[in-house]
């Protein structure tokens, strides 16, 4: 029996959460003060092409690659766990998906050359000879098998006691098996630290000025724009790849090259983010053990 999409939607938020232990929400880790004058940034690489740059944060994150081959171990051990309670369990292929940035592609905005001349702000399509599933899976309205997917209903089938959070929660277990669980606030310590370099980065002095050189670049070329994440934005390069908007990625690159924004962006977000850890090792510490035990087991089980 397989799952209708909004049943395994349901399976894969839980599974991919360590919280899935049961463990409670700690109270987080603490972010460097915002106080005080900008850090100092020693050395500014001349740099482009951001897909090659990597941020002190992203040794606590986890990849796509390494995302994709969780989510595919965690569908296995639900796939056993659901097959012990007799239950004919398949994940269903998921749709074509367009091809994820290379690292930090586009986190400074577009800054590869080659996909911007054909695919301008759009995101890379899906790669060659990945296709949808021949048809959908098969719905199934089953209580049963709700209760030993999610663990809600009823507590045991046929005898058997259903695993705390059903077979999404022992999936779950099973990955984080070899480390400490980690709490809510820990598990996403990592990208919410990310998210706070970036905006800090952002109301930098030094990045705001070269935002002024990049704007200045392109209103040269008939283009205003403030920041160089507002073209990707741009209500009017949302639906589908135009000249234009061509055009408009190709200037963009040409100015960021020129006034070496991806450079200086990149320097000064990477000492907020040293100052960052710096100030929250121990949690980080924690994730990055835990992640590494989770890519291990994974392994183990494909």
């Amino acid at each position: 029996m397989q799952l209708t999409a909004k049943r395994v939607a349901a399976a894969l938020l839980l599974i991919t959460l360590s919280a899935a232990t049961g463990c409670t929400s700690g109270s987080g880790a603490g972010s460097a003060s915002g106080a005080g004058a900008e850090p100092e940034v020693k050395s500014t690489p001349t740099a482009l092409a951001a897909a090659s740059l990597k941020l002190p944060l992203d040794a606590y994150l986890l990849s796509p690659d390494e995302l994709d081959r969780l989510a595919t171990a965690q569908g296995t051990l639900v796939a056993r766990c659901m097959h012990r309670f007799g239950f004919e369990f398949r994940m269903p292929d998921p749709p074509p998906q367009p091809e994820p940035p290379d690292g930090n592609e586009r986190r400074y905005g577009t800054t590869d050359a080659k996909a911007a001349a054909k695919h301008g702000y759009q995101p890379k399509p899906p790669p060659r000879g990945r296709t949808p599933a021949a048809k959908p899976a098969p719905t199934s309205d089953d209580p049963a098998e709700t209760s030993v997917l999610l663990g809600k209903g009823q507590r045991s089938w046929k005898g058997k006691p259903i695993p705390e959070k059903g077979c999404a929660g022992e999936a779950a277990r099973g990955l984080s098996s070899g480390t400490p669980p980690l709490s809510d606030s820990e598990t996403a310590a990592a990208q919410r630290l990310s998210a706070e370099s970036f905006t800090r980065s952002q109301r930098d002095s030094r990045v705001r000025a070269v935002f002024t050189q990049w704007a200045r670049c392109m209103k040269a070329k008939g283009y205003d724009y403030a920041t160089p994440l507002d073209p990707p934005g741009d209500p009017r390069f949302t639906d589908r790849v135009t000249a234009q908007q061509i055009k408009t990625a190709n200037a963009d690159i040409t100015c960021k090259k020129k006034t070496n924004l991806v450079g200086v962006w990149f320097a000064v977000e990477s000492r907020y983010q040293k100052d960052l850890i710096a100030g929250n090792r121990s949690v980080l510490e924690k994730v990055r053990r835990n992640n590494q035990a989770q890519l291990a087991e994974a392994a183990r089980v494909a």
